[in-house]
């Protein structure tokens, strides 16, 4: 029956050529939400950054753009096809003109499409009673409708439970895996093949996209995949077949008749394995990107909205720069998740403009695959030169000798174009602060030595090759033994601690004297406070709009690269000092400007709580640490938190009471020599506040 069906369909939907992933493809790709993207994903926030975004990608996934009816959907259970009103703007025109924006620049753009299950509009509290939508559409004045019944939802949906409760389902059973957080469509069923194919039509001839991204489709026969695209004939169409063998996935891609893509689930969790083992030389096994009859319709990624979420997301993020540098060389269509753009924005950018200027596509062949040292290295060759990426510990011969220029580096990462190559536009890294080269040394308690692996901020290995060398050499502080390693004159130090398969994420280091501790896994923590001995409080220059603030707890923090409206989250072993409790903790607030036109904002936690006016020794009332955000993401690591402190991202810079002691407690009338208030102006002993005697600072309660 289904078979007849489809010839109909031929006949009513005349063929001109199957819809297919483009053959030597050479665009990226952005997943342009991740999950509860509410703000940036915004249509007009997206269409305001068209022209910023159209420079590197060619396509851009974004999110289901119909009405769920939830305040906070992200379109995963849909209720309404025609309806384009949803969570990231209330305004359908919004929508096309994102899409027309993007269209005017070149990049393409494809939807969320969810039709593996559906919401029902519950009038009265029912379970299936989906909306009937007629709509004429604002391009082609074209009339569409779709109508829907009980016999529209698979007869054992949700385990039998929906016809157990006594909802009339009468589909057939489903064909694939069954999803209980909304109604399963019966894709066996004539009408809502029609429905999907009215509705997939509607999205390509009146709202402008170029295609879909298929979402769950495990859960029906990719048979059907094949029958829609064929009907409607996508530019653009891949399927999210969460499943990591790639045998599988290249099932499933046959079985559309290749008219559609799929995320390559196989290189993702080959990913996953090489950094939680810490061995990248796991990439011997490439997926779907290193099959030469299949890289065509494979989309490479590091993590999604959904991945990101998940156990794996930690490892993950802590080598997201290294991760993308891997698909980025390979062959197939790389897709660039969201917050790793907002991340790290111009390293992917050059790496993306390398991948082009090099003319690696789809179909590219890789022409060397080698394990060494615990890393991996990739060479790609494209039409105009070749691409050669190193991962982990990977070495290569007379890289000089042989002309390969360096584009991006990194921890356990570096990405070369051939000699040929000249990359036009590269985008220069924009830096808190200049760093200026001085010695450093870096201290960590640990149970077992750990390995340390630095590098400068040139991307300059400083000790060994990952992992790094082990730490031999002991220093007592305080009574506490630690492992030691001294650096010479370098400039900019960033530092992993890793032991087996287990590291932390990159730590900058703040001070010439660093002191961390480690557990062996994934933690650390900055300790420097506890044992600097040095005075090695940071004394540089601090903004003329970041003044003292008396009796109060606060910090200052410049605005720049991807933390341009800062928050900041304050806290102690015990304790939240922000007045919002929930992540990302406070906005900052504007005080002025650096002198290079930079923004500095302040944190102001109010009154000094009551340990530094003597009234109790407690540590539970004062903040140790600080961590900054963007809204959220990027963050920072956490950093020591220093009352006063000026901030840029890599850590503290200086602090605007630098040269005169942190606040005392001091109850007594001060006796001898005299006292000025931080005006300048001298005060008695009844003066109450914050005072200077004798070149230093004393709070007088």
């Amino acid at each position: 029956m289904r078979r007849l069906y489809s010839f109909i369909l031929t006949l009513l939907f005349v063929q001109f050529a199957y819809a297919q992933w483009p053959a030597n493809y050479g665009g990226v790709m952005l997943q342009g939400f991740y999950w509860d993207s509410y703000e940036d994903t915004r249509w007009t926030n997206l269409t305001a950054q068209a022209d910023e975004l159209s420079k590197y990608f060619d396509l851009i996934w974004v999110p289901n753009s119909a009405n769920c009816v939830s305040p906070n959907s992200m379109g995963y259970l849909p209720v309404y096809w025609f309806d384009h009103r949803s969570s990231f703007g209330n305004r359908e025109r919004y929508v096309t003109e994102m899409i027309a924006a993007f269209n005017a620049k070149g990049t393409k753009v494809i939807e969320d499409v969810v039709i593996n299950h559906k919401n029902p509009v519950g009038k009265n509290g029912s379970w299936i009673d989906f909306a009937n939508e007629t709509k004429v559409g604002p391009v082609t004045g074209e009339t569409y409708t779709v109508t829907w019944s009980g016999a529209d939802i698979c007869n054992n949906d949700d385990g039998g439970h929906v016809k157990a409760e006594g909802w009339p389902v009468t589909g057939a059973n489903d064909e694939g895996e069954d999803f209980s957080g909304s109604r399963d469509l019966d894709h066996t069923s004539a009408n809502v093949q029609k429905n999907c194919i009215t509705y997939m039509t509607y999205l390509l001839k009146e709202m402008g996209y170029s295609g879909y991204r298929l979402d769950m489709v495990k859960g029906y026969s990719p048979y059907y995949t094949k029958m829609y695209n064929e009907a409607t004939h996508p530019e653009f169409c891949v399927g999210e077949y969460w499943d990591g063998n790639a045998e599988t996935l290249r099932w499933w891609i046959n079985e559309t008749g290749k008219t559609s893509a799929a995320f390559d689930f196989s290189l993702k969790f080959t990913m996953n394995a090489a950094i939680s083992g810490g061995s990248w030389d796991a990439l011997s096994n490439k997926g779907l990107a290193g099959d030469p009859n299949y890289s065509r319709y494979a989309v490479t990624f590091v993590d999604n909205h959904d991945t990101y979420r998940d156990e794996n997301g930690e490892r993950m993020r802590n080598n997201a720069l290294a991760a993308n540098a891997c698909i980025l060389a390979l062959p197939g269509t790389p897709c660039i998740f969201l917050k790793h753009w907002k991340l790290y924005p111009e390293a992917i950018a050059n790496m993306i403009l390398a991948r082009k200027a090099c003319g690696i596509t789809n179909q590219s062949s890789i022409t060397e695959g080698t394990s060494a040292n615990g890393g991996y290295t990739i060479k790609t060759q494209g039409s105009k030169g070749a691409v050669l990426c190193l991962l982990g510990g990977a070495n290569y011969p007379n890289l000089v000798a042989e002309g390969w220029k360096l584009i991006e580096s990194g921890a356990a990462f570096a990405f070369y174009v051939s000699s040929n190559i000249t990359v036009e536009g590269l985008v220069k890294h924009e830096e808190d602060e200049p760093v200026a080269p001085q010695s450093y040394t870096v201290y960590v308690q640990a149970t077992t030595a750990p390995n340390l692996y630095a590098w400068d901020a040139n991307g300059t290995k400083l000790n060994g090759d990952w992992p790094g060398t082990q730490m031999t050499e002991t220093a007592e502080v305080k009574g506490t033994t630690f492992w030691k390693k001294a650096f010479g004159e370098v400039t900019g130090l960033k530092i992993i601690f890793n032991q087996g398969d287990k590291q932390t994420a990159d730590i900058p280091v703040n001070s010439p004297n660093s002191y961390f501790t480690y557990d062996g896994s994934t933690g650390y923590k900055d300790v420097t406070k506890d044992y600097d001995e040095g005075g090695v409080k940071p004394s540089g220059p601090v903004p003329a709009c970041a003044t003292v603030k008396p009796g109060h707890l606060y910090i200052y923090f410049k605005a720049s690269g991807s933390y341009k409206v800062p928050s900041v989250w304050v806290y102690n072993d015990t304790k939240n000092f922000c007045y919002d409790k929930n992540w990302p903790g406070d906005e900052m607030y504007v005080v002025g400007t650096d002198t290079d036109g930079k923004t500095i904002y302040c944190w102001d936690g109010g009154e000094m709580p009551s340990a530094s006016r003597g009234t109790t020794t407690a540590a539970s009332d004062l903040p140790t640490n600080v961590i900054f955000s963007n809204g959220g993401w990027p963050e920072t690591i956490s950093f020591a938190f220093d009352n006063g402190g000026y901030y840029t991202s890599a850590g503290e810079q200086g602090n605007v009471v630098t040269a005169i002691e942190t606040i005392k407690a001091d109850n007594q009338p001060v006796a001898d020599g005299k006292t000025y208030n931080l005006q300048g102006q001298q005060v008695n002993t009844s003066y109450r506040g914050i005072v200077i005697k004798n070149g230093k600072k004393y709070f007088n309660k």
